[in-house]
């Protein structure tokens, strides 16, 4: 299937979702990295922030900063109810005000201790020419010092990971939700999400879930039939704390492999017996969806699951995956 070429849109106007809570520290960085990055780009960019159910004095630190930037700062200071002080409600009131401020243009997030890079605004338009939504790339600017059994569940995750990526990248390559070259880093995150105003407004606006709200929007996306792609130059870095703001965070996820010899793993993780299926029915020509990496696909695996079936999944991609897909290649040709 050939892709459109990508050409770098205009839009009148960038408006970026930052939701925060108790950043009083970090926030300073935060804007400095979006007001660097939005000189490079050369149009308006509007960055509405939402300070939600605070204890400390981030309110203040933005004021104070706000008038030495050339960002169009939007600042609102929130309580919200015990059922909606979450994640998930935070970003969402953020990038619906955003969308309102650009309804022709571009709606970006990230998070309050990401570190944007100079180029992130360009990359993010140079992908939405042929893109609907774009999600960016996603480090960690500080290690924590960890334990050898941290290291080894966090290896295995990581190589489980990019074996089941593999197999995705070759059922979005038959579905046609993908094009050749080397496979997507696959990371949906609300660090770095970008999109069109106008393809937020047609899903609906951000679930209303908790927490995972960014990979909900993606899946949403993709069931809609849109085109997702993901950027390794729209580069977010975020800090690895393990006092983190959202529950099931990066915080929760860090502390639970310090304190657990076989903590639960990433909820996208699926099974092999699951991964097996999806590729047998991308093969079957039905048009296969990959499930919703917001929510597990039955019970969560642990990490010594993912140990036990790694050496079996390497295997099904090398031995099953990779010549089936070099055989559905030559005979499209």
């Amino acid at each position: 299937m050939s892709m459109p070429i990508c050409q770098t849109p205009f839009p009148s106007k960038i408006a970026v979702a930052l939701p925060v809570k108790d950043e009083q520290s970090r926030i300073q960085s935060a804007l400095t990295s979006l007001e660097i990055a939005a000189r490079r780009v050369g149009m308006p960019v509007a960055v509405v922030i939402i300070v939600n159910n605070t204890t400390d004095a981030t309110t203040d630190r933005v004021r104070e900063i706000a008038d030495e930037l050339s960002l169009l700062v939007h600042l609102h200071e929130v309580a919200m109810p015990a059922l909606l002080s979450n994640a998930g409600s935070a970003r969402r009131l953020a990038m619906e005000i955003a969308a309102e401020l650009s309804p022709g243009g571009v709606l970006m997030t990230t998070d309050a201790d990401a570190i944007v890079t100079a180029d992130w605004f360009q990359a993010a338009l140079a992908q939405l020419g042929c893109a609907d939504l774009v999600c960016g790339a996603v480090d960690v600017r500080t290690r924590l010092q960890t334990s050898p059994l941290s290291r080894r569940i966090t290896r295995v995750e990581h190589s489980y990971a990019d074996a089941l990526h593999h197999v995705r990248f070759a059922v979005d390559r038959v579905t046609g939700r993908q094009a050749a070259g080397a496979p997507p880093h696959y990371v949906e995150s609300g660090a770095a999400l970008a999109m069109w105003t106008r393809t937020y407004d047609a899903l609906g606006g951000l679930p209303a879930v908790t927490c995972s709200e960014d990979r909900a929007l993606v899946h949403t996306a993709e069931a809609h039939g849109l085109r997702v792609r993901y950027s390794n130059a729209m580069q977010t870095y975020v800090s690895a704390r393990l006092d983190g703001r959202a529950d099931g965070g990066m915080a929760d996820c860090l502390k639970a492999r310090l304190l657990s010899s076989d903590p639960l793993a990433d909820q996208a993780m699926l099974p092999l017996a699951d991964i097996v299926a999806l590729w047998d029915l991308a093969r079957s020509g039905q048009d296969v969806l990959w499930p919703d990496r917001s929510v597990a696909r039955g019970p969560r695996l642990r990490a010594s699951d993912l140990e036990a079936a790694l050496p079996r999944l390497r295997a099904f991609v090398s031995d099953v995956v990779r010549p089936q897909s070099l055989a559905g290649r030559s005979d499209a040709a």
